[in-house]
């Protein structure tokens, strides 16, 4: 049976009521319907009926917040209602909101295009016509999704997303600002809503409030189109990477029926947290979409916005909708402060000025280091250069065993050093490292520990490495290497302030320095890697006195400190492809 998936509630059948509570009660420009705790409208209704504006209801199930009570006042909707989770208000409820709302101007309803919605609404709007006979009011959907643009049998239409945000956040800024008549906002409306299209893909189905998540994914697994009724997509693919993820999202949105969208179109996007996305995550998204339009040479993009607005409670998904702009009155729409631009971070982007950015810092990355310090013959730097390789080799096998013993830490020491080891490995077969100066070759190896890894590995071995580099200014031999390796680990307690004993990778190195004082054949080497390894294993009987380990108590540490069975691990790698017969 599957968990039911804990939430900061108080009871289930009381969220709702409890979430609206807070908007309201935190918001003076916001007040409830008398007669209706689900009717959110706002406090200046009086002024807007008085000038006869036109005015904006929406609403729907409750999940999807902000929308749609987040989204009421100024330049935004004049009310909204709000039925339980994931189920249409009632038509009374919805009555009960026209009626706070009515003007002489006339009031639209947008509708989310849902069944329970389309007939509660619609019963509500036909009910309000009969029984105010001189009202102007009409309703209109908003069908914005593509993922069922192939199934064209469907009776009820696309479905209703995060599209509705730039319906809103437009026509809310006409109706109020430009007092734009009730005839020409229903046209406006519907000519928005016919260039506008949102295409979804989730990782993790939501769960509504005291129940367990609505469907399950496979780790490797992600669900494409899906709604934001917690309802499964059109499709089930294998996991794919943000930039993959983007590349699907963008393809099927600017070859859509729906939008067609050519390279001298002009376009909004907006970028949706569908709930539970994480900042990092949504701004590797907002990099990942910039790449994409600069890649197919979409750059009359006029704005950006990204924020968490048509919500599926906490899903770990995202969705992207495209607006094709037919009016430069759309654009001056988002330059507007308003109820729903609150939620969004706005921005315009120039995407050729980023094509630009880009090809500036792929030519940086490929700056050259100048060769500096003594030059060795061929015979010693191809040895240079296969201890290397056997190091990061050794390196990359072990990032399950170095994860394993990382339970201290984040878990992820074995992965950290695999990046390196990969990251050297493209260096060595792209021949961006001077093995005949080994001065250059170890700050060649620093930059890239430090471009590449960052983090406290990152820093430990790229300044491991350039301290280490000195040595190799005037010559080079075993002698030399040992006393880089000294050289090395001096700055790493300087810097790191790890001392022998704090059960770190300065123990398995401060062995080797000290197991041999002037290394002179293979049997001192044989010692020195010995002693690293009898150092990395005795880290387990060690209690931690520096890194993030030392955060965590005794009882945690009983396993050896990955990083020091990392240096054992290179250093035997690199014994034994130097000695090998």
């Amino acid at each position: 049976m599957s968990k039911i998936v804990k939430k900061f509630i108080n009871n289930p059948e009381d969220c709702v009521s409890e979430a609206l509570k807070g908007l309201v009660l935190a918001d003076e420009n916001l007040k409830f319907c008398k007669h209706n705790i689900r009717v959110i409208y706002r406090n200046d209704i009086e002024d807007l009926i008085e000038k006869k504006k036109v005015t904006l209801l929406s609403g729907g199930g409750s999940g999807h917040e902000p929308f749609a009570a987040g989204f009421v006042g100024k330049f935004g909707l004049s009310a909204a209602v709000c039925g339980d989770i994931f189920a249409s208000p009632s038509s009374e409820s919805v009555y009960s909101a026209l009626e706070c709302i009515k003007s002489g101007g006339g009031t639209i309803v947008f509708v989310i295009n849902y069944t329970g919605d389309r007939l509660n609404f619609g019963m509500a709007v036909e009910k309000f016509r009969v029984n105010e006979k001189d009202a102007k009011i009409d309703l209109i959907y908003i069908d914005d999704d593509i993922a069922l643009e192939e199934n064209n049998g469907l009776t009820t239409g696309n479905r209703g997303l995060a599209g509705a945000i730039l319906v809103f956040q437009i026509i809310g800024y006409l109706s109020e600002e430009n007092e734009k008549e009730f005839e020409e906002i229903l046209k406006e409306s519907n000519e928005i809503i016919n260039n506008i299209a949102t295409f979804g893909i989730s990782i993790e189905a939501c769960a509504i409030p005291g129940k367990s998540k609505m469907f399950e994914l496979e780790n490797d697994e992600m669900e494409l189109g899906l709604g934001i009724h917690g309802e499964p997509g059109c499709e089930r693919i294998k996991q794919k990477s943000a930039k993959d993820s983007i590349a699907i999202v963008m393809e099927k949105l600017t070859k859509s029926h729906r939008l067609n969208l050519g390279i001298n179109d002009k376009f909004i996007i907006l970028l949706n947290n569908l709930g539970s996305i994480s900042q990092l995550e949504m701004n590797v998204l907002r990099f990942e979409i910039l790449q994409w339009l600069a890649k197919n040479e979409y750059t009359k993009l006029e704005k950006f916005l990204v924020g968490t607005v048509m919500t599926s409670i906490d899903a770990k998904g995202f969705s992207v909708t495209i607006l094709k702009v037919k009016n430069d009155s759309w654009i001056k729409a988002f330059d507007i402060s308003s109820a729903i631009s609150r939620h969004l971070n706005i921005t315009k982007p120039d995407v050729k000025k980023f094509c630009s950015k880009l090809s500036v810092e792929k030519q940086n990355d490929e700056k050259s280091v100048e060769k500096v310090g003594v030059k060795i013959d061929e015979k010693s730097a191809e040895k240079f250069k296969n201890a290397l390789i056997a190091a990061v080799k050794a390196l990359k096998e072990k990032e399950e065993e170095l994860n394993k013993l990382d339970g201290c830490g984040d878990g992820d020491c074995g992965t950290t050093l695999k990046k390196a080891a990969e990251s050297i490995q493209d260096a060595v077969e792209n021949k961006k490292i001077a093995f005949e100066y080994p001065m250059t070759a170890f700050i060649q190896i620093s930059q890239i520990f430090e471009k590449f890894v960052g983090g406290t590995t990152g820093a430990i071995y790229a300044i491991f490495f350039t301290a280490a580099s000195t040595l190799f200014q005037n010559t080079f031999g075993t002698d030399i290497v040992h006393q880089s390796l000294k050289r090395g680990l001096e700055a790493i307690m300087k810097y790191g302030h790890a001392k022998p004993g704090h059960r770190t990778l300065v123990d398995p190195l401060n062995a080797a320095v000290e197991a041999v004082k002037e290394p002179k054949n293979e049997q001192d080497w044989k010692k020195i890697v010995k002693a690293a390894q009898k150092s990395a294993d005795e880290t387990a009987k060690m209690k931690a006195k520096s890194g993030r380990a030392s955060y965590t108590s005794a009882e945690q540490q009983t396993l050896p400190d990955p990083g020091a069975v990392a240096v054992a691990i290179w250093m035997t790698a690199v014994f034994d492809s130097f000695y090998k017969k």
